[in-house]
């Protein structure tokens, strides 16, 4: 069974990426959505999934650098590498995952965020 995410998931990231400011849509790979999800011990400590997805596009939004008024002018083009460590538990240890976000100013709508899986 493959991996999706929901459409109230989606919708609810696009509502924070238009409340941070983001200049366009947002897309979540559903594995990287996966990856996001706390699990029962991490969400219990107060951590969740929206959290997560906030982080990553602050730091996104921090690649972005203004251009110029226009959408298209402040959208850089090409690949923008994120960091990021996941807490895990029950034993608190984090866990380090690599994002590629996808971006041009050549008619895509959407910035897409992948999951680089370690072999990649």
């Amino acid at each position: 069974m493959a991996k999706t995410i929901s459409d109230n998931e989606a919708n609810e990231v696009n509502e924070i990426a238009k409340a941070m400011g983001l200049p366009c849509p947002v897309c979540i790979s559903p594995e990287l959505s996966e990856l996001l999800k706390p699990n029962e011990f991490i969400s219990g400590l107060g951590i969740q999934y929206f959290e997560r997805v906030k982080t990553v596009l602050n730091i996104l939004k921090g690649n972005l650098i203004p251009k110029g008024n226009s959408v298209n002018e402040a959208m850089p083009q090409g690949t923008v590498v994120i960091p990021l460590a996941l807490v895990k538990g029950p034993f608190i240890r984090e866990d380090f995952i690599t994002i590629k976000a996808e971006m041009s100013n050549e008619g895509e709508e959407a910035i897409c965020l992948n999951v680089i899986l370690k072999d990649e």
